[in-house]
C-alpha cells in the first residue's frame, strides 16, 4: 500500500512543474491583455478578438525568455527544498570522485552520441508525424531558438533550465519512483514524465530517450549533480550548435560526423561507467537491483 502511494505521488511534481509555468505566464498574460486593450480603446480603434489575440502574442514574445528564467528559478527553489526535505538529496557537497579527470571528460564525450541519438530520433518522428514537426518548429522559433539567442535565453536554456529539471524529475520524482518499483522501472517512468513535461510530440520523444540517460548517469554516479552537468552540456550544444551547419546538412559531413559522435559517445559512457565504479559499488543498497 506504501509503494503504491509512492507511485502515485511521483505524479505530483509533474503536476506541480505544469502549474508553475502556467503561474509565471498568466500574470504577464494578463498585462499584455489589459495593456491592449487600453492601448486600443485610446486610439479609438475597434479590434476582433483574433487581431487582440495577435497583438497579445506579438507583444508577450519578448518576454518569452524572461517568462522561462522565472519559471526554472521558481522550480529550482520549490524542488531542491522539496528533495533535500523529503529523500535527503545532498545538494550542499559533492560527491567523492565527481572531480576525476576520466569522468569528467566522459560526460563531456557522452555529449556529442547523446545529439546524435536526439537528431536521428527528431528525424524520425518527422517523417512519421509531419505536423508535430511544423507545430515543433513554431515553438523553437517561438523561443527565440532558430536565431541568435539572448543572453535571457541562454541563461534559461543552458543553465537553470536543465537545474531545474534535474531536480525536478531525476530528483524527486526518480526518488519517489525508486520507493514503488525497481530502478529500471523507475526510470523509465520518470523519463517517461520527462517527456509528457515538453508537452510536444517531437520533444518528448528524444527528451524520454535522453531522460533514460540522465537517470542512469544520476543514480550510477550517486550524485544529482552529475546528471545536472551532462544536461548543461547537452543543451548548450543544442544551443549554440546550430542545425543549418553543414556537418548536418551536407551528406558528406554528416556521415562521419555522425559516426564520429557514436564512438566517441560511446566511449563517453565507458569512461563514465568505468570511473563511477566505487560510487555504485558504495550505493549498491539503492541500486544493486540493475549493477
Amino acid at each position: 500500500m506504501k509503494k503504491a502511494g509512492y507511485f502515485f505521488f511521483s505524479f505530483l511534481p509533474l503536476f506541480a512543474s505544469i502549474a508553475l509555468q502556467f503561474a509565471s505566464i498568466i500574470p504577464m498574460m494578463e498585462f499584455y491583455l489589459i495593456r491592449a486593450c487600453f492601448s486600443n480603446l485610446l486610439a479609438g480603434k475597434k479590434v476582433g478578438y483574433s487581431e487582440l489575440m495577435m497583438q497579445l502574442v506579438s507583444s508577450s514574445e519578448s518576454s518569452t525568455s524572461i517568462l522561462s528564467l522565472i519559471f526554472a528559478l521558481s522550480g529550482i527553489l520549490l524542488f531542491s527544498f522539496w528533495y533535500t526535505r523529503q529523500f535527503n538529496g545532498n545538494l550542499r557537497e559533492l560527491p567523492e570522485g565527481i572531480a576525476k579527470p576520466g569522468l569528467i571528460l566522459g560526460l563531456i564525450l557522452l555529449i556529442p552520441g547523446l545529439q546524435m541519438i536526439s537528431a536521428v530520433l527528431t528525424s524520425l518522428s518527422a517523417s512519421f508525424f509531419p505536423g508535430w514537426m511544423d507545430f515543433y518548429e513554431k515553438l523553437m522559433e517561438s523561443a527565440g531558438l532558430t536565431q541568435d539567442p539572448s543572453l535571457m535565453l541562454i541563461l534559461y536554456a543552458v543553465v537553470f533550465g536543465p537545474i531545474a529539471e534535474e531536480l525536478t524529475f531525476r530528483g524527486v520524482v526518480l526518488s519517489s519512483a525508486r520507493k514503488a518499483m525497481p530502478f529500471w522501472a523507475a526510470n523509465l517512468f520518470q523519463a517517461f514524465l520527462f517527456g509528457v513535461f515538453h508537452l510536444n510530440l517531437i520533444q518528448g520523444i528524444y527528451a524520454f530517450m535522453i531522460g533514460l540517460f540522465f537517470g542512469c548517469v544520476c543514480s550510477r554516479g550517486g550524485s544529482i549533480y552529475l546528471s545536472i552537468s551532462l544536461h548543461i552540456l547537452f543543451n548548450a550544444w543544442g544551443t549554440f550548435m546550430p542545425t543549418d551547419s553543414p556537418l548536418y546538412t551536407n551528406p558528406i559531413y554528416f556521415l562521419p560526423f555522425f559516426l564520429g559522435s557514436i564512438l566517441f559517445g560511446i566511449f563517453g559512457f565507458y569512461l563514465f561507467w568505468k570511473n563511477t565504479a566505487k560510487t555504485a559499488v558504495n550505493h549498491s543498497p539503492d541500486f544493486s537491483d540493475i549493477y
